[in-house]
């Protein structure tokens, strides 16, 4: 009995920890600083998604794309977009619109961009019903 209790203990942990482990690589970020989401029904067919980010520092966002075309609103500070093709910055009171299936996040040639520099935006994009609005990609 003595030797039976470390050894479920040990399995409990090591399960846990494979479990963890396995959770985190599975987890995929469109950007940090998520404030507050409300999601509002269109007619049954269509979701309505209104969510609020700040953060500050460089963006973190994994590699997606959105079915469905996104509205983003600067409402304090600065970001940079390649929606254009070429980074711009947004400043507050300004937006740009990311069309359907623009692919982006994770970029390699962002402009550098100092931690204590922060950003508050507001993100409005729509989604079929029972399906998700952000599709990450390879």
């Amino acid at each position: 009995m003595k030797l039976k209790l470390p050894i479920i203990a040990i399995l409990l942990i090591t399960a846990a920890n494979i479990n963890a482990a396995h959770h985190e690589e599975d987890e995929k970020l469109a950007a940090q600083g998520l404030i507050s989401s409300e999601v509002f029904d269109l007619a049954g067919e269509m979701d309505l998604y209104v969510e609020k980010y700040a953060s500050c520092g460089a963006s973190k966002g994994d590699k997606h794309m959105h079915p469905y075309g996104t509205l983003v609103y600067m409402l304090d500070g600065q970001s940079d977009t390649n929606v254009s093709g070429e980074f711009q910055s947004v400043t507050k009171d300004e937006y740009y619109f990311e069309p359907s299936g623009w692919v982006h996040g994770g970029e390699d040639n962002a402009p550098k961009v100092s931690d204590d520099q922060c950003r508050v935006s507001l993100v409005i994009r729509v989604g079929k019903k029972g399906e998700a609005p952000t599709v990450f990609v390879k």
